[in-house]
């Protein structure tokens, strides 16, 4: 790894309250990868991410994730915003089908808390249903926020039918037109 490459992955680890990191790589197995190597790394001996299969494109990588949490901290209040009001909606809706309401509390990008890498850097929406708290996330909640595309995403759920997510048996509320469960735990970071 380069000078540049550790720089990027030095701020990085910086920005989401790391304290070290080390690097790791790995041989892609099968067919379709021969000769390529996974790149990461790992923080704080606990959390490993996997940034490219390429060096070529790492600290390219890097520096978008850093963009993307710079990003959210300055767009934090107009996310807030734009959920509040989607909640508004899906709450009026819920009401009509006899869920619960939804209650934001606040949204974030970082769960330092979790010792997964698919929901240590990832965007959640911080909710209360029925009592309980919990990190609501989907893939695609978590893919508008970090490319800044949140407005478009929220007008996108407002034009589509309510429908039940995948495996949800029992939904008790409703967000961004789609029906989850909170007593279950899927689409959740934690319990």
């Amino acid at each position: 790894m380069k000078r540049k490459e550790k720089a990027a992955v030095d701020e990085f680890v910086a920005l989401v309250g790391g304290k070290t990191w080390e690097p790791v790589r790995h041989k892609c197995m099968g067919k379709w990868s021969s000769g390529m190597t996974d790149y990461g790394f790992v923080i704080d001996g606990r959390i490993t991410l996997f940034v490219s299969n390429s060096m070529a494109y790492f600290k390219k990588r890097i520096r978008e994730w850093i963009k993307s949490i710079h990003t959210f901290e300055a767009k934090k209040d107009c996310y807030l915003r734009l959920l509040r009001e989607q909640i508004e909606k899906d709450n009026d809706k819920a009401k009509d089908e006899k869920l619960n309401p939804v209650r934001l509390i606040d949204i974030g990008i970082l769960s330092p808390e979790s010792n997964s890498p698919f929901d240590f850097f990832a965007p959640y929406v911080l909710v209360e249903i029925n009592g309980r708290r919990f990190k609501h996330r989907t893939a695609e909640l978590s893919c508008a926020i970090m490319v800044d595309s949140l407005g478009g995403y929220l007008e996108e759920c407002n034009c589509k039918d309510i429908y039940t997510a995948r495996a949800v048996r029992t939904p008790d509320y409703i967000f961004c037109g789609v029906r989850f469960d909170s007593r279950d735990n899927m689409y959740k970071i934690g319990k």
